[in-house]
């Protein structure tokens, strides 16, 4: 039945019920499951202290006088356990009982793991706060570009009272206007007959627009570009059989770039502020938009050609509150990214440290009273 307690499976509380068994300080490993192959990016480990289950997918490891669970935790948190592990089907992997207690493990005293613990959990407090705010950064970032870019929220002087005007995807200030693409845009892209010395580009849904090679670190594009299409910077781009997927970018890496034949690219007029248009059109409201034109496209191949993507409409206010709207978000987006960095520098700075302590390569400094106590007969 639900409940205040939280049920543990090996990789995370999986609901909460009311009852409990465990009452008390427990590090948490798999028994079994795929997760053992992914011991790089996500923990094998869990911690936890207070009331609570665990299910029977998972070991429970409690505490003794030589072993801390929360030094456990941290030990076997990322480490590589496939050479202790026994198949268990396909690509299911398990850690019996008996491979557990022969895994090895490093111990220097109870108190210095308590110690080391006690920093890392210090490390991990910053790490958790620093995910919140980039989550909460995010989620005021959706609201306020729904927001703005529909008209729902006008900015400063440009809210003169003038009412709305209805559209069929919702209403819109009066002294906006509801375009469509091929109003303001046209489709270019040139095909050269033979191989240029420009770098080939990839769009990504989250990304926008890349330089292929450092973005997948190797070559996913063909050897021959001859057939590639040439991009001018400041040009919109995307995946002709993929853009319901959220993939269009804006070229503003390069004076050219390549994309592959399977890109759409298009150039607005100067009516238009792009970087409005393509937080816009990145939108997951246009994302579904995409999706349904796509499904309705006339080839029926699902992809969306230009002769039908440039029907579409798009909401514009005038060129100056465009403008306005797009430096707006582009400083929230500015700071998520910032909080981004500074959570990637914060995971990074941990897992050298983990390492050092861990394995005793550096020491922690021990206050002298328990330092006495731990020589003591």
């Amino acid at each position: 039945m639900p409940g205040p307690y939280p049920y543990l499976g090996p990789t995370g509380v999986l609901a909460y019920i009311d009852h409990y068994r465990i009452d008390e300080e427990f590090a948490v490993i798999g028994e079994d499951g795929d997760h053992f192959l992914k011991f790089r990016d996500k923990p094998m480990t869990l911690f936890f202290q207070g009331k609570a289950n665990v299910n029977n997918h998972a070991h429970v490891i409690g505490d003794t006088n030589r072993c801390s669970p929360k030094w456990f935790y941290y030990w076997f948190m990322h480490r590589d356990l496939t050479a202790a592990l026994s198949r268990q089907g396909v690509g299911r992997y398990k850690l019996t009982k008996k491979a557990l207690a022969e895994l090895e493990i490093w111990l220097p005293s109870k108190r210095e793991q308590l110690h080391i613990a006690g920093i890392l959990s210090t490390w991990d407090q910053a790490i958790t706060t620093t995910e919140r705010l980039l989550a909460n950064s995010r989620k005021q970032s959706q609201i306020l570009a729904h927001q703005t870019l529909t008209g729902k929220r006008r900015l400063g002087h440009f809210d003169k009272g003038q009412g709305s005007q209805p559209t069929p995807h919702g209403p819109i200030p009066k002294d906006w206007r509801y375009r469509q693409i091929q109003e303001v845009s046209a489709e270019v892209g040139t095909k050269l007959g033979s191989a240029a010395p420009h770098p080939v580009l990839s769009c990504t849904k989250h990304g926008g627009l890349v330089d292929s090679l450092r973005y997948f670190n190797k070559q996913v594009f063909s050897k021959d570009t001859s057939t590639y299409k040439v991009v001018p910077k400041d040009c919109f781009v995307y995946a002709t059989n993929h853009i319901e997927e959220g993939s269009i970018g804006y070229q503003d890496l390069y004076e050219f770039g390549l994309v592959s034949p399977m890109y759409t690219v298009f150039k607005t007029d100067s009516s238009v502020c792009d970087s409005y248009l393509y937080r816009l059109l990145k939108t997951e409201h246009y994302r579904q938009i995409f999706a349904a034109a796509t499904n309705a496209s006339v080839d029926r191949r699902g992809s969306l050609r230009w002769n039908e993507f440039k029907k579409l409409r798009i909401p514009f206010p005038p060129r100056d509150e465009q403008e306005a709207i797009a430096s707006l978000l582009i400083d929230c987006e500015r700071e998520t990214f910032l909080l981004k960095s500074q959570l990637e520098s914060l995971q990074t700075e941990k897992a050298a440290l983990m390492t050092q302590l861990l394995t005793g390569k550096r020491r922690v400094l021990l206050p002298e009273i328990e330092t006495e106590a731990e020589a003591a007969p």
